[in-house]
């Protein structure tokens, strides 16, 4: 019973700091670099399915994964027990759902299927495409935290601070409502993770049973680990059966445990015939090395497997010979920290295809946006390209000093990238639409506007004297295409000026840092209209 108490405070309080990690990935204006995504890199499934992808070299973001696989190869399946944040929301779903609810088909539970699944996940990402955030619980719970429930919560915290004000101000709490923002497709992230959670109407943790590919990574390689259950004496009372929530003890054999499927949870480890007050003492896990009861074959099918190998690689290669892709949109514009950094401190534009290959789509770079500018993409990068992360710059622009998507990337599908480097990554580029732009008419309908070259950080847009009118152009080499003049633009619902995609050309090398620091002090003295 004290192990059953000590898993489910580990479970709370592990769940507590995930939340706490997600809500405070944030952009902080003061300089100090958002919370590290620990747990997106504790995961070996997003390493795995990362690490395979060609031209992938950013094996050094996953050393907690690493060490988590090593500690479940000696320990067996305890993550899911104790520390996987979604199975720890389904636990409590249960509980307070459906505990005293019959199952719908409790013998509905196909415990191979999650092999198979994480055979399609890994062979897919052989061949570039990236399908493991679709079931992988770590990235699926970050999404929904991050983009269907922070929102909630940030509306909930700013209608109690607004109904609060008389009582703050006269204890002296100074606390301010802050911006919400939201994101496209975000019900559907929300419905993922009901779907989830749903399952357990079915049976118990059915989701990690039947369909997590991550529970099955982990059972593979955890199913020799040394702390293990065995019993002695059995009474075939078979309440250890009925209260296993991973169905890893077969029924008619009590005193055996399938290894791939126990995630240790100690619910098994009390029998009932000794009272509820003096337990016998039957059931052990701990330490040991007794074989005997000890099953470790995982009940596929060879031959169900090579299918599944197959789908994978089939899928994959479809994906990534371009058969399933559409001419990229001139509205997908990748954000800043899709850089591959060179040895020599300059860098090139990343590849579409290499950061499709690594994008785990967690949602972390949209979550940490400080103007929500990074949205998912739906259809303009195409179907492999789902849920990538692209700009829209009619909800925000890339502010200036923000380096935050870059930092919280758990695979390098985001680079860390500097201030001063912005100056020279040119994630797209605007151009003014004469036919829209106020400034641009003729006659009596002209208006004289300077919206897009008063917001403009980066000195870009320059004033022509056209016809005794002042007139805005975009310079092309200073332009980086952060959004900020299309969103600033004053025409709707079709803006004036517009950022597009930018084709790069993969030769092309941007400068070192010292270049960078010289062209963007440079560019600030132009800008400013106080110097010289």
């Amino acid at each position: 019973m004290r192990m059953r108490l000590a898993r489910r405070v580990v479970q709370i309080v592990v769940f507590a700091v995930f939340v706490l990690l997600v809500v405070l990935t944030k952009w902080d204006p003061g300089g100090r670099p958002p919370v590290e995504p620990w747990f997106l890199r504790m995961d070996p499934l997003v390493a795995l399915s990362a690490a395979v992808a060609p031209m992938h070299h950013f094996l050094h973001y996953f050393v907690p994964a690493i060490v988590l696989l090593a500690l479940t190869a000696a320990f067996g399946r305890f993550f899911c027990g104790w520390i996987c944040p979604l199975g720890t929301t389904i636990d409590v779903s249960d509980r307070l759902f459906w505990r005293r609810r019959k199952r719908v088909v409790e013998h509905a539970n196909r415990p191979a299927l999650k092999f198979y699944v994480l055979a399609v996940v890994v062979l897919a990402a052989v061949f570039g495409t990236q399908i493991a955030w679709i079931l992988d619980p770590i990235p699926l719970i970050t999404r929904a935290t991050a983009q269907a429930a922070t929102p909630v919560l940030q509306v909930g915290y700013n209608w109690a601070v607004t109904a609060g004000e008389p009582l703050l101000r006269a204890i002296h709490v100074r606390a301010y409502p802050g911006e919400v923002h939201t994101f496209s497709l975000n019900l559907l992230v929300a419905a993922m993770l009901g779907v989830a959670i749903g399952l357990s109407y079915i049976s118990r943790r059915f989701w990690c049973r039947t369909v997590c590919p991550l529970g099955a990574l982990l059972g593979m390689v955890g199913r020799w680990g040394l702390w293990r259950r065995w019993v002695t004496g059995c009474l075939t009372c078979h309440r250890c059966v009925t209260e296993c929530k991973m169905g890893a003890i077969p029924q008619d054999q009590p005193s055996r445990t399938k290894a791939a499927e126990c995630i240790l949870c100690y619910n098994c480890i009390s029998c009932p015939k000794g009272g509820r007050e003096r337990p016998l003492d039957i059931v052990h896990i701990g330490l040991g090395s007794e074989k005997e009861g000890h099953l470790t074959e995982l009940g596929t099918s060879r031959r169900k497997f090579l299918a599944a190998a197959g789908v994978g690689l089939a899928y994959g290669a479809v994906a990534s010979t371009g058969m399933s892709r559409k001419p990229l949109s001139d509205k997908l514009i990748r954000p800043p920290g899709a850089i591959t950094r060179l040895r020599d401190g300059s860098f090139l534009r990343m590849s579409e295809d290499d950061l499709r290959a690594t994008c785990v789509r967690c949602g972390n770079c949209m979550k940490t946006c400080p103007t929500g500018v990074i949205q998912p993409a739906v259809i303009e990068a195409g179907f492999d390209g789902f849920y990538t992360p692209t700009m829209v710059p009619r909800v925000g622009w890339c502010e200036q000093s923000c380096t935050a998507c870059g930092e919280v990337c758990p695979t390098g599908a985001l680079s860390p990238f500097t201030e001063d480097e912005k100056y020279v990554i040119q994630i797209g580029r605007a151009w003014v639409n004469q036919s829209r732009c106020l400034a641009w008419r003729r006659g009596d309908l002209f208006k004289e506007c300077l919206v897009c070259y008063e917001h403009c950080p980066y000195g870009a847009i320059e004033l022509f004297n056209v016809e005794g009118q002042k007139r805005p152009a975009v310079n092309e080499e200073k332009c980086v295409g952060c959004g900020q003049c299309e969103n600033r633009c004053p025409v709707d619902p079709e803006k004036a000026i517009i950022v597009q995609r930018k084709t790069w050309e993969g030769s092309r090398r941007a400068p070192t840092a010292d270049g960078i620091r010289r062209r963007s002090l440079e560019q600030q003295e132009r800008s400013d209209p106080g110097q010289g």
